[in-house]
């Protein structure tokens, strides 16, 4: 009789390792998944916010791996034609009237984007997180009434713009509906919001974020993604020095 013993255990305690295996860790490996591409191709409008004012900047841009970068702007027309190049831990601009590239470097790479609440730092970003923090899973919590996983990601590397994360994963969709980055100060630096995502082949990806930067008074940015390709073969001369500066 005692033999069935085992059997009981195992049916009782199955549902506990189901519910405990979605650790911090796999969360974050989902999101992840989700959110970082082998390359991408988009256009892109962003509506800046600032003293009650909006502005609207339009561009496209290019992404390979977590290396590379290209974003050109197209309007409006005094910004047409302004172009970003990331390589690696390198970013170049280039402005038409100035016919050269000058470097943008360190620091500077978490300045304001062409007036915007991002960075240059937000925009190119597509690493993996869980390979630059180490992972906390605090417990469950609503964002407009959808149900979430609340995180706490703390930087385990040196080179990472923001200390601390708090991040609110949609259970559902793994998207981070909301999220809060730190400066190592406990400081909250900037607010991070998805206000709309698409379907994109096997992924669910934000196609409309907010982002508030704190240390700025009353301003937010909002960005608009269309025409997304995700994994798509981008030509390798567009990041290169040459294409930036063609005339």
């Amino acid at each position: 009789m005692h033999n069935h013993h085992p059997k009981i255990l195992e049916l009782l305690f199955c549902p506990l390792v189901i519910l405990s295996a979605q650790s911090g860790i796999e969360i974050v490996e989902k999101v992840d998944d989700n959110r970082v591409v082998q390359s991408m191709s988009y256009t892109a409008t962003m509506k800046i916010g600032m003293t009650g004012k909006v502005r609207e900047k339009s561009f496209e841009g290019y992404a390979q791996g977590e290396e590379l970068a290209y974003i050109e702007f197209t309007a409006p027309a005094r910004d047409k034609g302004t172009r970003f190049l990331m390589i690696e831990d390198e970013m170049w601009m280039y402005i038409p009237a100035v016919e050269k590239a000058t470097k943008i470097a360190g620091h500077m790479l978490r300045q304001s984007l062409m007036g915007s609440d991002f960075s240059y730092d937000d925009l190119t970003e597509n690493e993996r997180l869980q390979d630059a923090y180490g992972i906390t899973l605090l417990g469950s919590d609503t964002v407009a009434s959808t149900d979430c996983y609340l995180l706490e990601l703390t930087a385990k590397v040196e080179e990472v713009t923001y200390y601390k994360r708090k991040m609110w994963v949609s259970k559902e969709t793994y998207v981070p509906l909301k999220t809060e980055l730190y400066a190592k100060s406990g400081k909250l630096m900037k607010e991070v919001s998805v206000l709309e995502t698409q379907n994109i082949g096997e992924r669910r990806y934000p196609v409309r974020v907010r982002m508030e930067n704190k240390l700025r008074k009353e301003t937010f940015t909002e960005l608009i993604l269309e025409g997304i390709h995700i994994d798509v073969s981008v030509p390798s001369r567009v990041f290169t020095k040459a294409y930036l500066e063609r005339k």
